[in-house]
């Protein structure tokens, strides 16, 4: 996976200064079709992703064609077989996430505490992998984090890529939404007030997100 140089780690999260809530915009990432991308679309692409596309996160989160079946609350039922016939076979790291949501289901559906946890980051971790990311184990590298903020065990809200300093130092957010520009060395991740955050450790980044990044001197 790509990486980015110690130097511009730095840049991004530096270990003095301020690291305001909005921090400071990408340079060039006001235009389009960039400035257009989703706050997932950044997250998980790099780049605008159609809504509609087969593992976008609005697909695999909220479509009929993803990982639910839903009622006609759209609050989930079961697992859609469907969706993960095609999954298991084209992409067989992201069985052990299936298979972490097969055993919670039922009990994150009774309300279950843990099993609701259980689910909410197999899920994350699933769309992740199914956009090209390499998911690390919970106590790999947290140099490279992918953050969540969602209302629901089974929805999100914002998504945005963490960065953590050289040496072990800050970690501050990348991210954006729809027709906003990408800002870097955010403090803090938006929708503060959401209940619940997920972030995971992820292997590098894409090559759209380090050739973004890297914009910034």
């Amino acid at each position: 996976m790509p990486y980015l140089s110690d130097a511009q780690r730095n840049l991004l999260a530096p270990a003095y200064g301020d690291h305001p809530r909005d921090g400071a915009t990408v340079p060039t990432s006001d235009q389009a079709p960039f400035v257009t991308a989703a706050c997932w679309g950044w997250a998980l692409n790099g780049e605008y992703v159609n809504a509609n596309d087969a593992y976008a996160a609005t697909t695999i989160y909220t479509s009929n064609e993803g990982v639910f079946v839903f009622n006609a609350q759209r609050v989930p039922t079961g697992l859609n077989a469907a969706f993960f016939a095609i999954t298991d076979l084209i992409f067989p790291q992201t069985v052990q996430y299936h298979t972490v949501l097969t055993d919670n289901l039922a009990d994150a559906l009774d309300g279950d505490a843990a099993a609701q946890t259980a689910c909410r980051v197999a899920l994350m971790k699933l769309t992740a992998e199914l956009n090209g990311h390499t998911v690390l184990a919970d106590d790999g590298s947290a140099v490279y984090t992918i953050a969540m903020k969602t209302s629901s065990w089974y929805g999100w809200d914002h998504w945005g890529i963490g960065i953590q300093g050289v040496g072990g130092g800050v970690t501050t957010y990348q991210q954006k939404v729809n027709d906003t520009p990408l800002q870097y060395n955010c403090g803090v991740m938006w929708d503060e007030h959401q209940p619940l955050e997920t972030i995971i450790r992820i292997d590098g980044l894409l090559q759209n997100q380090v050739t973004m990044l890297n914009r910034v001197v």
